[in-house]
């Protein structure tokens, strides 16, 4: 049986890696292992590990990598925990395997450590374009320290081969996200009210997820000012309601809070700091359209047939597969996106037949695959090549 530490440190990457570990530990190929970190140790953003630990996956290790300030020494000191912390834990486990992803803290420091300690590193969602963001570079980074590569797209398959990647390391798999959305079964909708204690209806409610930019954090606050603004008077007008969920814990988080706290417009909008993955998709499922920068507009909400307005420049960049309308920290741009997403049923309907580009909800079967596949033994997989 091959040994696998998965490393996670927040909701939204947990929800997107969770089919993968179910599928691992099903497949009986592996003995998986997490090691958890930053926000899920955080009550301030909703103490997490309780749902890992309700999932019963074995925790190899906690590592306490959230610095809580607002400033950008934040992130590279957590990432310094995360390599002292992680490095005595591989040490102490021996994995076959490391299995990380996307582009935030425990990505980077997982990378590093696997390339320094000669241990296979596989990496979910590499080769995906996030400009105007820290994370864009930190991303390709962990590509190249990573010795196999599972992408959510075809496009990323190719991004990866033009960083010199060779084509055997790389796996397309579609997104893991996916997989589990596809499983999540449908809720008596009272059922949502009640967790909420809010009376809302299907398709009369707007989902808003908004984080920082971290080349755009000294506008951070005042952005999100005018996209509180323009939601709320939209939402008025229109007789909706708004469901916010908290942002990450990126610098420039405590400024958005500070907009939020001020927001006081309760019988229309109402924050939530973490949701159960089954509340939170049966959310996304019955809402009139998805707003703010979350990845989850281009990765996740074309398999709802989701429209998206995304606001400022996150995400720009990303392969969309049409279902995203991008706007400007403008209240007259914003309004108007929403108004079309809302309420244009041609725009709507073009949603319901545009192509997905992340995959078919069994990504997790692929993983496993490519994985059981792989002999860590062989030196090949550690060796890249080089490049002229």
């Amino acid at each position: 049986m091959k040994k696998i530490l998965v490393t996670t440190g927040i909701r939204s990457e947990y929800f997107i890696l969770r089919p993968v570990l179910f599928a691992l530990q099903e497949s009986k190929k592996f003995n998986v292992k997490l090691v958890v970190s930053g926000a899920h140790l955080s009550s301030w953003h909703g103490n997490t590990l309780e749902m890992i630990e309700k999932d019963g996956f074995v925790i190899a290790d906690k590592i306490d990598s959230l610095f809580m300030t607002n400033r950008e020494a934040q992130r590279p000191k957590g990432i310094g925990t995360l390599l002292y912390g992680l490095s005595q834990c591989v040490e102490r486990e021996k994995p076959d395997f490391l299995l990380t992803l996307g582009d935030r803290e425990e990505a980077i420091a997982t990378a590093l450590v696997g390339n320094y300690m000669n241990i296979l590193t596989a990496h979910i969602a590499g080769g995906d374009p996030v400009h105007g963001n820290a994370d864009d570079p930190i991303r390709f980074a962990v590509s190249k320290l990573s010795h196999i590569h599972f992408t959510i797209a075809k496009q990323h398959s190719e991004n990866l081969k033009k960083i010199g990647e060779a084509p055997f390391r790389i796996f397309w798999t579609g997104n893991p996200a996916i997989d589990s959305i596809r499983k999540v079964k449908n809720l008596p909708w009272e059922d949502i009210q009640n967790y909420l204690n809010w009376d809302i209806e299907k398709k009369n409610y707007i989902v808003l997820i908004k984080h920082p930019l971290s080349s755009e954090k000294e506008q951070t606050y005042s952005q999100m000012k005018t996209t509180l603004l323009s939601l709320t008077q939209f939402a008025r007008k229109y007789n909706l309601k708004i469901v916010g969920i908290y942002p990450n814990t990126d610098p420039g988080s405590y400024d958005i809070l500070k907009a939020i706290e001020e927001a006081n417009a309760p019988e229309i909008i109402r924050f939530y700091k973490t949701l159960p993955h089954n509340i939170f998709v049966n959310i996304m499922r019955n809402a009139l359209a998805l707003t703010g920068n979350s990845s989850m507009g281009i990765l996740e909400a074309p398999f709802y047939c989701l429209p998206v307005v995304n606001i400022g420049k996150r995400q720009g960049g990303r392969l969309s597969a049409g279902n995203v309308i991008f706007t400007e920290h403008n209240e007259g741009q914003i309004t108007r996106a929403l108004k079309k997403a809302c309420f244009d049923d041609k725009f709507r309907n073009q949603i319901k037949k545009s192509k997905n580009f992340y995959g078919d909800g069994k990504a997790g079967e692929r993983i496993v695959k490519a994985l059981s596949s792989i002999d860590p033994k062989d030196k090949k997989w550690l060796v890249k090549k080089k490049l002229v």
